[in-house]
């Protein structure tokens, strides 16, 4: 495909030149944004593209906006070998990710980067986020959520009044009664959030202790929530009792009714492209950089390792 706006090269690169990813940029005489980029990076197992190639769409969006973007795969998922190393898999992620910084501050110059997490790749751009200070924004959509129950039982109800004879809705009522009045256990849904057996509490101070060190530090965070989920979000229910946090008045949230969790249509896909587009752009023009182009960034905690780059192109689709 040919686009005057922006152009596109398949790269290897990471330690061992395993990982694959697609770089777009801005075409010859499109005003850049600056040296910040966009990393992109798989939704769950999904290949790289993206649910209906939204990745793909906004790295086209962004180029033609004058901001180059990463939309990469990581180690084991999509076109990427899998990880030499023998890191936990959100560790690795996180190093998989900084591979991708790297190759952009090598190849451009840039220096600083927004990260755009779609469901389970939220849990990599907050960690990302947290361990690496070139990371200026993150965006955060359809992932972690700490809804109560007044929030569940509304959604249960909605659901049950609109299908009261759909299977779905009959199972998950009789495994309720079997679990809550019959004292029987029954499949509960897995938490992809969920990392090494941690409990929920643990997720809930993971999330509150980061966002609070990334809101402090002065990292733009845009949580975006689909309507996929409820119809209706009355006061940042995702937020659950963490509304009263120092962060939650920090953070730019938003619950997009017009936006699926899988961007099915086009009107959904375009929704979600204006907002995450118009929120990169916005932190280029006001983002600092703090370190000379070129200069390693400092890493910070859970022990990173800068990898080597040495990336080259290959050939193939551009994905």
């Amino acid at each position: 495909m040919s686009d005057p706006s922006f152009r596109q090269e398949p790269v290897l690169f990471g330690p061992d030149q395993t990982l694959v990813g697609v770089i777009t940029s801005p075409a010859i005489g499109v005003e850049a944004t600056g040296p910040v980029a966009c990393l992109m990076l798989n939704m769950g197992a999904n290949h790289r593209g993206g649910p209906h190639r939204i990745n793909v769409k906004l790295a086209h969006r962004l180029a033609s906006l004058g901001m180059t973007s990463l939309r990469m795969d990581l180690a084991g998922l999509g076109d990427s070998g899998p990880a030499g190393s023998g890191e936990r898999y959100l560790v690795q992620g996180i190093h998989d990710l900084q591979a991708g910084m790297d190759l952009l501050e090598a190849k451009f110059g840039i220096c600083r980067f927004v990260v755009v997490g779609l469901c389970s790749g939220t849990a990599h751009a907050m960690g990302l986020a947290v361990a690496d200070p070139r990371v200026a924004g993150i965006l955060m959509f359809d992932g972690y959520s700490f809804a109560g129950r007044r929030w569940h039982w509304e959604r249960a109800l909605l659901r049950a009044m609109a299908a009261p004879t759909n299977p779905a809705v009959i199972g998950k009522t009789v495994r309720w009664f079997r679990r809550k009045v019959l004292n029987i256990a029954t499949p509960v849904p897995v938490d992809i959030f969920r990392v090494d057996e941690e409990t929920p509490e643990q997720i809930l101070a993971l999330f509150r202790n980061s966002m609070n060190a990334l809101t402090q530090r002065g990292v733009a965070v845009y949580l975006l929530y689909s309507g996929t989920q409820h119809v209706r979000d009355r006061a940042r229910d995702h937020l659950g009792a963490l509304v009263r946090e120092p962060f939650a008045a920090k953070v730019k949230y938003e619950f997009a009714r017009d936006i699926d969790h899988t961007f099915i249509s086009l009107a959904a896909q375009q929704a979600f492209m204006v907002r995450a587009s118009a929120w990169a752009l916005d932190i280029a023009s006001h983002v600092r950089v703090p370190f000379a182009v070129g200069e390693p960034a400092p890493l910070a905690a859970v022990g990173m390792r800068r990898s080597s780059m040495g990336p080259r192109s290959v050939s193939g689709g551009l994905f």
